[in-house]
């Protein structure tokens, strides 16, 4: 009986064996399988973060939105049109924050990240032309205008563009538009 028992469980002992061998080669190939389902996704993820950087619009061309905004502005509110001023405000503002969004990180000659630097160059000018906006104040809407201009060339000159310098339009810039209300 002993031997018996012996022989069960050494045979005993041999399935415990094999089935952890089992266990250890199927856990590798599902390691495996995991491994190579995680690179398939980072290849996935790598793509459609290329594809959405590829697709994105540049900086110059935020900047040039935000700057046809800054011209009608200064029509709207030059012709008292308060609800075309606060629209072309909110504007710059949306777009202010798209580029924020899009490039929150120092790039080429940018050094101060977005979204420290323009909160810091506009906040101020942009509520001092929301103010005037309220209080249907020509006078003030455009010294207010006049800030918001100058911020606008600070901010350039202070990542490295002291070229792009903002100023009020030239009267007929947009011929296609009314601006009195």
């Amino acid at each position: 009986m002993h031997a018996k028992s012996e022989s069960q469980i050494g045979g005993l002992a041999m399935k415990l064996v094999v089935a952890g061998l089992a266990f250890v080669f199927l856990a590798g190939c599902s390691q495996q399988q995991n491994t190579a389902a995680d690179a398939a996704l980072e290849f996935k993820v790598a793509a459609l973060q290329q594809q959405v950087n590829d697709s994105k619009p540049g900086l110059g061309e935020i900047m040039g939105v935000i700057e046809q905004h800054h011209a009608k502005l200064c029509y709207a509110g030059t012709n008292a049109n308060w609800p075309l001023a606060t629209y072309e405000l909110n504007e710059i503002q949306e777009s202010l924050e798209d580029a924020m969004n899009l490039y929150p990180s120092p790039f080429k000659n940018v050094t101060v990240p977005l979204p420290k630097i323009i909160p810091a160059m506009t906040k101020a000018t942009v509520a001092g032309v929301q103010q005037a906006i309220q209080h249907k104040d020509e006078k003030s809407f455009v010294q207010a205008y006049q800030a918001l201009s100058g911020s606008c060339s600070s901010c350039h000159s202070a990542e490295h563009h002291p070229f792009i310098k903002i100023k009020s339009p030239e009267p007929g810039m947009f011929t296609d538009q009314e601006f009195v209300p």
